[in-house]
Protein backbone atom coordinates (compact mmCIF):
# COMPACT_ATOMS: atom_id res chain seq x y z
CA UNK A 1 0.00 0.00 0.00
CA UNK A 2 1.49 3.54 -0.75
CA UNK A 3 0.19 6.34 1.15
CA UNK A 4 2.52 9.38 0.17
CA UNK A 5 0.86 12.73 0.21
CA UNK A 6 2.20 14.75 -3.58
CA UNK A 7 0.74 17.83 -4.71
CA UNK A 8 -1.22 15.77 -7.84
CA UNK A 9 -2.93 14.24 -4.91
CA UNK A 10 -3.42 17.32 -3.04
CA UNK A 11 -5.60 18.70 -6.60
CA UNK A 12 -7.18 15.24 -6.81
CA UNK A 13 -6.90 11.57 -6.72
CA UNK A 14 -4.04 9.97 -9.00
CA UNK A 15 -4.76 9.56 -12.44
CA UNK A 16 -4.47 6.43 -14.90
CA UNK A 17 -4.44 6.51 -18.38
CA UNK A 18 -7.62 4.90 -18.56
CA UNK A 19 -9.05 8.29 -16.22
CA UNK A 20 -7.34 10.45 -19.06
CA UNK A 21 -9.09 9.32 -21.64
CA UNK A 22 -12.14 9.68 -20.11
CA UNK A 23 -11.35 13.11 -19.23
CA UNK A 24 -10.22 13.94 -22.99
CA UNK A 25 -13.68 12.19 -24.43
CA UNK A 26 -16.28 15.72 -24.25
CA UNK A 27 -13.50 17.21 -26.23
CA UNK A 28 -13.29 17.84 -30.29
CA UNK A 29 -11.05 15.13 -31.43
CA UNK A 30 -9.59 17.71 -33.84
CA UNK A 31 -8.48 19.80 -31.12
CA UNK A 32 -4.67 19.76 -30.60
CA UNK A 33 -3.33 18.53 -27.02
CA UNK A 34 -1.27 20.68 -25.35
CA UNK A 35 1.18 19.05 -22.67
CA UNK A 36 1.91 22.13 -20.12
CA UNK A 37 4.89 22.14 -17.56
CA UNK A 38 5.39 24.97 -15.32
CA UNK A 39 8.43 25.98 -17.66
CA UNK A 40 5.58 26.26 -20.47
CA UNK A 41 3.91 24.64 -23.27
CA UNK A 42 5.38 21.46 -24.87
CA UNK A 43 6.40 22.21 -28.39
CA UNK A 44 4.49 21.46 -31.35
CA UNK A 45 5.93 18.11 -33.37
CA UNK A 46 5.96 16.30 -29.87
CA UNK A 47 6.24 12.56 -30.04
CA UNK A 48 4.45 9.88 -27.40
CA UNK A 49 7.37 7.69 -27.99
CA UNK A 50 6.02 5.07 -25.84
CA UNK A 51 4.08 4.31 -22.63
CA UNK A 52 5.20 1.91 -20.09
CA UNK A 53 4.04 -0.78 -17.23
CA UNK A 54 6.22 -1.54 -14.78
CA UNK A 55 5.65 -3.87 -11.68
CA UNK A 56 7.50 -2.65 -8.74
CA UNK A 57 8.93 -3.87 -5.46
CA UNK A 58 10.53 -1.82 -2.96
CA UNK A 59 11.81 -1.46 0.69
CA UNK A 60 12.02 2.14 2.41
CA UNK A 61 14.34 3.68 4.39
CA UNK A 62 12.32 2.89 7.49
CA UNK A 63 12.05 -0.64 6.37
CA UNK A 64 8.95 -1.14 5.48
CA UNK A 65 8.20 -3.43 1.92
CA UNK A 66 6.03 -2.34 -0.99
CA UNK A 67 4.58 -3.76 -4.08
CA UNK A 68 2.55 -1.53 -6.74
CA UNK A 69 2.59 -1.11 -10.77
CA UNK A 70 3.14 2.17 -12.18
CA UNK A 71 2.36 3.47 -15.80
CA UNK A 72 4.03 5.97 -17.63
CA UNK A 73 3.83 7.92 -20.49
CA UNK A 74 7.10 8.74 -22.30
CA UNK A 75 7.25 12.20 -24.36
CA UNK A 76 9.62 13.66 -26.81
CA UNK A 77 9.92 17.17 -26.90
CA UNK A 78 8.93 18.53 -30.71
CA UNK A 79 10.84 20.91 -32.69
CA UNK A 80 7.87 22.61 -33.53
CA UNK A 81 5.04 22.39 -36.12
CA UNK A 82 1.53 21.04 -35.53
CA UNK A 83 0.54 19.66 -32.24
CA UNK A 84 -1.25 15.76 -31.96
CA UNK A 85 -4.51 16.44 -31.66
CA UNK A 86 -6.63 15.10 -28.99
CA UNK A 87 -8.58 12.39 -31.28
CA UNK A 88 -4.82 10.55 -32.12
CA UNK A 89 -3.37 10.50 -28.85
CA UNK A 90 -6.83 8.86 -27.60
CA UNK A 91 -6.29 6.28 -30.79
CA UNK A 92 -2.52 5.46 -29.60
CA UNK A 93 -3.41 5.26 -25.64
CA UNK A 94 -6.49 3.77 -26.32
CA UNK A 95 -4.50 0.95 -28.86
CA UNK A 96 -2.21 0.60 -26.21
CA UNK A 97 -4.11 -0.07 -23.18
CA UNK A 98 -5.73 -2.76 -25.24
CA UNK A 99 -2.73 -4.51 -26.38
CA UNK A 100 -0.98 -3.90 -22.77
CA UNK A 101 -3.46 -5.14 -19.53
CA UNK A 102 -3.15 -3.26 -16.71
CA UNK A 103 -1.75 -0.13 -18.58
CA UNK A 104 -4.99 1.49 -18.32
CA UNK A 105 -5.63 1.07 -14.35
CA UNK A 106 -1.98 1.73 -13.37
CA UNK A 107 -1.24 5.02 -11.65
CA UNK A 108 0.31 7.08 -14.54
CA UNK A 109 3.44 9.29 -15.04
CA UNK A 110 4.75 11.29 -17.70
CA UNK A 111 8.28 11.43 -18.55
CA UNK A 112 9.50 13.88 -20.34
CA UNK A 113 12.04 17.36 -20.54
CA UNK A 114 12.10 20.27 -22.27
CA UNK A 115 14.93 20.14 -25.16
CA UNK A 116 15.04 16.40 -24.52
CA UNK A 117 17.69 17.24 -21.72
CA UNK A 118 17.67 14.98 -19.18
CA UNK A 119 13.99 13.69 -18.21
CA UNK A 120 11.47 15.31 -15.29
CA UNK A 121 8.75 13.00 -14.01
CA UNK A 122 5.58 14.79 -13.96
CA UNK A 123 1.61 13.72 -12.63
CA UNK A 124 -1.43 14.77 -14.44
CA UNK A 125 -3.84 17.30 -13.91
CA UNK A 126 -6.97 17.85 -15.68
CA UNK A 127 -7.70 18.92 -19.06
CA UNK A 128 -9.32 22.09 -19.90
CA UNK A 129 -10.42 23.62 -23.15
CA UNK A 130 -7.53 26.72 -24.00
CA UNK A 131 -7.41 29.28 -26.93
CA UNK A 132 -4.29 27.08 -28.13
CA UNK A 133 -6.37 23.51 -27.75
CA UNK A 134 -6.97 21.36 -25.34
CA UNK A 135 -4.12 21.84 -22.16
CA UNK A 136 -3.31 18.71 -20.06
CA UNK A 137 -0.85 19.91 -17.60
CA UNK A 138 1.78 18.47 -15.86
CA UNK A 139 2.24 18.75 -12.38
CA UNK A 140 5.80 18.16 -10.72
CA UNK A 141 6.27 15.75 -8.05
CA UNK A 142 8.74 15.73 -4.94
CA UNK A 143 10.91 13.53 -3.33
CA UNK A 144 9.53 12.56 -0.13
CA UNK A 145 10.94 10.19 2.46
CA UNK A 146 8.06 7.53 2.59
CA UNK A 147 8.05 6.65 6.18
CA UNK A 148 7.99 10.32 7.37
CA UNK A 149 5.27 10.71 4.96
CA UNK A 150 3.65 8.35 6.20
CA UNK A 151 4.01 9.52 9.53
CA UNK A 152 2.22 12.41 8.74
CA UNK A 153 -0.49 10.82 7.05
CA UNK A 154 -1.16 7.87 9.37
CA UNK A 155 -2.31 5.56 7.00
CA UNK A 156 0.36 3.00 6.11
CA UNK A 157 0.84 0.27 9.60
CA UNK A 158 -0.54 0.56 12.84
CA UNK A 159 3.08 1.50 14.46
CA UNK A 160 4.65 4.80 12.98
CA UNK A 161 8.15 4.71 11.94
CA UNK A 162 10.70 6.26 14.44
CA UNK A 163 11.95 9.49 12.66
CA UNK A 164 15.46 7.94 13.82
CA UNK A 165 14.81 4.99 11.44
CA UNK A 166 14.30 7.38 8.30
CA UNK A 167 16.77 8.44 5.64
Amino acid sequence: MRCISRQFEMEGSAMTLTDLLTALAPFDPAQPLVFETEDGPIAGGYHVTEFKLAQIESIDCGERRSAFTEAALQLLDGRGGARMGVGKFSEIAGRSTAALPGLGLAELRVEFAHGNAGKAIYALGTPRATDQGIALPLLGDAALCKPKAEMAQGCCGPAPVAASACC
